[in-house]
């Protein structure tokens, strides 16, 4: 069996790139410390067993890493941190602004947006949110917001699939479909 061979930086420009991206993203020192200690021993392993470093670290798996680290910073610095709709609150001013909510069965709005092409799941969250995918079904007034386009709440990002009587007198006002 011929094993590919893939093009690889040089170990020590690869551990420099590794640790710039590590500064980058907030580890301290002594993490990369430990992470340098590590490919020293690593290095010390790959010649015993003959091997290059290379064949021991993907350095997709750093970039992976990071990758991940930044979303889960994004997604933390982006999230509504203000007061939340609720059953008992029954009004909220949300991230894009007034927030309602309504339960009717789904089942016609779910096959408009079929209609439209969009194949999502429909499913029910544990807090009681009827979703389509991983959005929050929502009415907005559709000359702002047409169908399928997302909108932020206080309970997450909302796809709009309805609208209703509200967006004549509160035409920036949302509702969201829950099961409350």
């Amino acid at each position: 069996m011929v094993k590919k061979r893939r093009r690889r930086l040089p170990a020590d420009l690869l551990v420099m790139v590794i640790i710039s991206e590590l500064f980058a993203m907030g580890f301290s020192c002594a993490e990369i410390f430990n992470i340098s200690t590590e490919r020293i021993v690593d290095r010390r392993t790959a010649s015993i067993a003959q091997l290059s470093v290379s064949d021991l670290y993907d350095p997709s798996d750093s970039v992976d890493a990071g990758v991940k680290a930044y979303e889960e910073w994004w997604e933390e610095e982006h999230r509504w941190k203000g007061p939340v709709l609720s059953a008992g609150r029954g009004v909220n001013y949300g991230p894009s602004g007034k927030e309602t909510y309504y339960n009717l069965d789904m089942s016609v709005i779910v096959n408009i947006m079929r209609g439209m092409g969009n194949t999502d799941e429909y499913w029910v969250r544990e807090d009681g949110c009827k979703m389509l995918g991983d959005y929050i079904m929502v009415a907005a007034n559709l000359d702002l917001h047409p169908r399928g386009s997302i909108v932020e709440t206080s309970l997450g990002e909302g796809i709009v699939c309805d609208t209703g009587g509200f967006a004549q007198n509160n035409p920036t006002q949302i509702d969201i479909a829950t099961t409350w």
